[in-house]
């Protein structure tokens, strides 16, 4: 058909719509598009040459669908599509692009977050597989913990100062330096004492094949309740910080407080630091055994002392309450029970150990008397999560008297039904009110009422 160029090839021959354009007479444009491949220059074999008329000629080239697909202008790639697709852009309404910032603000927050929970899983495997070990063997290498009363008197204090000298590598002068600072240290925590003399004590609960808990770390005591949150025993920072002794305590060759108050985290595995104080209070539902879930007390029948020994004394402590505490007062009533170091008369001991067993969640065989001396254990616990209510767990000990047996009758342990909560506790159960003091108050000897 004279005076069309050879028609181009299809690209798919499926489609056979097309549409016809006039294309350009003049010389130059024609010859720019035939030079892009518009037109075929060479003739075709069966129909005769025009010569210059074929420049004169109205041209139109059939341009089938297949062609304007193919011309169309090519997407960006993928990333720039993500990149707009999440961040703001020109020509965003506003709807699109408040709902692009808040996206990206959830991302950022996600990130955050997860890195937290990175870190603190790094920390807690750091903290089980090396510092552990080391600070038990500063402390066991001269027998603390390893007889009945902490170990300390399980050998003379001459072979456990050449022990410490031979094992741990202090000299003499070092030790003679720890025991002028404080005079009468028991040989088991002068190492300890050495590397911080911000160290007053040992806490252990559970054996070191004990399958279910083992807390065995030094106490530690600052002068504000602040630093050991975020530093360990050596105060190096850590994430799980350390046990620490509330910085009002007095821990003195002669005197202890009244009650002395210990602190620790509720680290977020469940196991290290103070976790595994909640479960005299309950069951973990996710992560303890199915026995335990049956008998909500059985974590105490296994577990119902605890051995705490100081620079000066070592010596063991019958659990005998455990309690959770508000500390919002919009929540409810918030107990003051950290504020109670020293008693300065029976009154006062007997009204804040009935204060205490009426909100217990345990009652046991333990008896309690004015002159006992108490010990409190408290860490951050949140049955109701923490954005509902920042809650404290906090387990009450007695220390063993003078000749008394460490022993307890733990089938005499009971649940208490009716324990005094906070309001909002009460607001959770859907309503009702404390049904008043139900516990044998005869356990508290000092008290006559």
């Amino acid at each position: 058909m004279a005076g069309f160029a050879k028609r181009p090839r299809r690209k798919n021959p499926a489609v056979k719509s097309h549409r016809k354009y006039d294309m350009p007479t003049d010389e130059d444009t024609v010859s720019s598009y035939a030079n892009a491949g518009y037109f075929d220059d060479d003739d075709d074999d069966d129909e005769p040459d025009l010569g210059a008329h074929k420049k004169n000629r109205s041209r139109t080239r059939v341009i089938y669908d297949d062609d304007i697909m193919t011309s169309r202008k090519k997407k960006p790639n993928i990333f720039i599509r993500a990149l707009t697709a999440i961040f703001p852009v020109k020509g965003d309404g506003v709807k699109e692009s408040v709902r692009k910032v808040i996206f990206d603000i959830a991302v950022v927050a996600f990130v955050i977050t997860g890195g937290m929970v990175l870190r603190d899983v790094i920390g807690e495997a750091h903290s089980s597989a090396v510092v552990d070990p080391m600070i038990e063997g500063w402390y066991d290498t001269v027998g603390g913990g390893n007889s009945s009363n902490g170990g300390s008197d399980a050998e003379d204090r001459e072979t456990q100062i050449e022990k410490i000298k031979g094992t741990l590598n202090m000299t003499d002068a070092e030790i003679e330096k720890v025991e002028a600072e404080k005079p009468g240290i028991q040989p088991s925590f002068i190492k300890l004492y050495s590397e911080n003399s911000d160290v007053v004590g040992w806490i252990s609960l559970g054996g070191k094949d004990d399958p279910i808990v083992k807390i065995n770390y030094p106490v530690v005591k600052a002068e504000d309740n602040d630093y050991y949150l975020t530093h360990d025993y050596l105060k190096n920072e850590e994430q799980r910080g350390a046990i620490f002794a509330d910085y009002r305590n007095v821990f003195e060759p002669d005197r202890l407080s009244a009650n002395t108050i210990l602190y620790g985290h509720n680290m977020w595995n469940g196991e290290t630091m103070f976790a595994k104080l909640s479960r005299y209070y309950e069951p973990n539902a996710f992560s303890d055994p199915a026995e335990y879930k049956n008998d909500p007390l059985l974590f105490y029948k296994q577990h119902p002392t605890l051995t705490f020994n100081t620079l000066y004394e070592d010596a063991q402590w019958k659990v005998f309450a455990c309690v959770l505490f508000n500390t919002q007062e919009q929540l409810g009533e918030v107990y003051p029970y950290l504020n109670y170091r020293d008693f300065p008369n029976e009154a006062t001991f007997n009204s804040f150990i009935l204060d205490i067993m009426d909100r217990s969640v345990l009652w046991t065989d333990v008896d309690l008397t004015y002159g006992d001396e108490i010990l409190t254990l408290s860490t951050c616990y949140y049955p109701y999560t923490k954005e509902r209510a920042d809650t404290r767990c906090a387990v009450f000990a007695r220390k063993v008297r003078p000749g008394e047996s460490a022993e307890v009758d733990v089938s005499k342990a009971q649940r208490n039904p009716d324990p005094l909560m906070f309001t909002f506790q009460y607001e959770v159960r859907g309503g009702g009110s404390w049904g008043g003091r139900k516990w044998d108050t005869s356990k508290l000897l000092s008290y006559n009422g």
